[in-house]
């Protein structure tokens, strides 16, 4: 007897009588073994009977999707009263039916026999006997998992068949069937960067600022666009042509030009790094609010342009009138704050500004208690460093390495380099991962002393554990070696280490340490080889080095050599003193 019904949960079951008349698979047996009583279980029986098929298998996960959708149908209780039609189903536990009882699986129409994992008789639900009317005991097949999976049952039943044909009779081929998508169009392709508009191409080609400003304003209103007022502004205020932007500002007002906060935010820092205060004042409450509303970038910038001049309580004072604004101070702000205030009066005054920012519900961050650190350890007040890293812990703020690393330069200008190295390797046992900066103050206290085997020492400990020294690193190792009788040759040689070993490249400051070690030392020729790395990798030499190293090389009688000096310092833009002039002299006159 085969029989599938859908109990009142929405729990699928089979019910396989395995006789002998069903294993022979006739239809007769098959039709025999379902109840004439219900004609559904009839061609449910025959439906079954076709499963063994691909086709069937759709066959039969189709009907189980339509199945979930219909009402429930008609069920007949213990006494054989008919249970009430029911189209909502009750809230469902984890597993498909009611929190407390176990699922059932009834047939549909009739009492369901027993299974393992039923629930006992009981008010309003089916008791289920251990065997049916023909004394087999049924086998139970829960098909929940096979609802769950059916998008891989018909992917599978689809590839046996290779294809099938639809309802309208015509063969489906085998890839429509199985929905499959090339692998090669899953694999991420990253867009190419558009391409840049040709008036933007043409204001940046334009050799001067204002000619660009000209060609902007002489452009048609649809060009006077975010990006293209943005170029012509950073190039004005690159050049320092200040009294240019304000009137640029206005024509672009009237012709209703938009702008973003982030224009402002880079002209305002333009500004200050010109000391310019007053100009960026007026280009926050006048420029601003014409074309865009207040953010806090451009909150930012003007409290970093205030104390940058030294303006530390005019910046104290925009504070209060953030939310008039529409700006909300944040840690950043005061953190900005506490720079200036620190620098000016010491930790004393920084402290003040921390108990106002707690007051008014600011959160501390780590930044703000490492510019307290830095100011305590300037003023070589080591216990207040040390009771501010604990207030930090208390706060909820762990200590990063930075903090340790001010702590540690506060040691070592103390004088106790053992306490600040015992420090740094005691980081990790308190849950801080030591970086390249905590060895970066170690290394520049052993070279102030001129320890060059201890600065060896720490990049090697720096390679061991797996931490990749950078140029800073063997800046001072090149320093060092400079200082120490003129080392130049293993100053060099390190230079090269660097490259091969570590894969660092050398800075324009690593170059001008070498070449002024080798201007000291006497080994012009070295210097010179020095110099032409320097220009082949961009960098460019100061006016001092190219000074000294050709007069040496004029000293020592190489004109040749000099003379190319000098022309790459005219080259390169550097101020020439009489000195190069009388050697530029000599070699003419011979």
């Amino acid at each position: 007897m085969n029989m599938v019904g859908m109990d009142h949960y929405g729990v699928e079951a089979i019910y396989l009588a395995r006789t002998p008349e069903a294993s022979a698979g006739s239809a007769s047996s098959w039709t025999a073994a379902c109840p004439v009583s219900n004609p559904m279980s009839r061609s449910v029986c025959d439906a079954e009977h076709r499963l063994r098929s691909p086709r069937g298998q759709i066959l039969r996960a189709q009907r189980t999707a339509r199945a979930a959708r219909r009402p429930v149908q008609h069920r007949v209780r213990e006494g054989g009263e008919r249970e009430p039609e029911s189209r909502g189903l009750p809230l469902l536990g984890r597993r498909g039916h009611t929190p407390g009882q176990k699922p059932l699986a009834r047939r549909i129409g009739e009492v369901a026999p027993a299974g393992r994992g039923t629930a006992a008789a009981g008010p309003g639900r089916s008791s289920l006997p251990k065997q049916n009317e023909r004394g087999v005991k049924p086998t139970y097949v829960n098909l929940q998992r096979l609802r769950i999976s059916v998008h891989h049952k018909l992917g599978k039943a689809r590839a046996a068949a290779g294809g099938f044909t639809g309802a309208s009779g015509t063969p489906m081929p085998a890839a429509a069937a199985t929905h499959r998508r090339d692998p090669s169009k899953l694999l991420y392709k990253p867009r190419p960067p558009p391409e840049p508009h040709p008036f933007l191409l043409h204001l940046k080609s334009l050799p001067s600022p204002v000619a660009a400003a000209a060609a902007l304003l002489s452009a048609p209103r649809r060009l006077h666009d975010h990006p293209f007022a943005s170029c012509v502004l950073y190039r004005l205020a690159r050049a320092r042509l200040f009294p240019l932007l304000l009137p640029l500002l206005s024509a672009l007002h009237a012709r209703r030009a938009p702008l973003r906060a982030t224009v402002f935010a880079a002209l305002i820092d333009r500004l200050g790094a010109a000391s310019r205060p007053d100009a960026a004042l007026l280009v926050f409450y006048r420029a601003v609010p014409a074309f865009c509303s207040h953010s806090n970038t451009t909150f930012h910038a003007l409290l970093h342009c205030l104390v940058c001049n030294g303006r530390v309580d005019a910046a104290r004072s925009v504070l209060p009138r953030a939310a008039k604004l529409g700006v909300r101070p944040n840690a950043v702000s005061y953190n900005i704050i506490l720079k200036g205030v620190c620098a000016r009066d010491g930790s004393a005054g920084a402290r003040a500004v921390l108990d106002e920012m707690l007051g008014r519900g600011v959160r501390p961050t780590v930044v703000t208690f490492n510019t307290l650190v830095g100011a305590a350890c300037q003023e070589g007040d080591m216990d207040a460093a040390g009771r501010l890293k604990e207030e930090m812990v208390r706060r909820g703020v762990a200590p990063n390495a930075v903090t340790y690393a001010l702590v540690m330069r506060g040691l070592c200008d103390a004088g106790r380099l053992e306490d600040a190295r015992k420090m740094m390797f005691d980081m990790e046992y308190q849950g801080c991962q030591t970086e390249v900066a905590n060895y970066g103050v170690l290394m520049s206290a052993y070279a102030g002393q001129g320890d060059v085997d201890a600065v060896r020492g720490l990049l090697s400990d720096m390679r061991r554990r797996k931490l990749k020294p950078d140029d800073a690193s063997y800046n001072v190792l090149i320093k060092c070696l400079c200082d120490d009788g003129g080392r130049v040759a293993e100053a060099h040689k390190a230079l090269v280490e660097m490259q091969l070993k570590d894969g660092a490249v050398p800075s324009a400051a690593t170059y001008r340490v070498l070449a002024d070690g080798c201007c000291r030392a006497g080994n012009f020729e070295l210097g010179l080889r020095v110099l032409n790395a320097m220009l082949a990798s961009g960098h460019r030499p100061l006016a001092h080095t190219f000074r000294h190293l050709a007069k040496g090389l004029g000293d020592d009688g190489k004109a040749d050599e000099a003379c190319f000096v000098l022309e790459k310092m005219v080259d390169s833009g550097a101020w020439m003193d009489a000195d190069s002039c009388c050697v530029r002299l000599q070699r003419r006159r011979k």
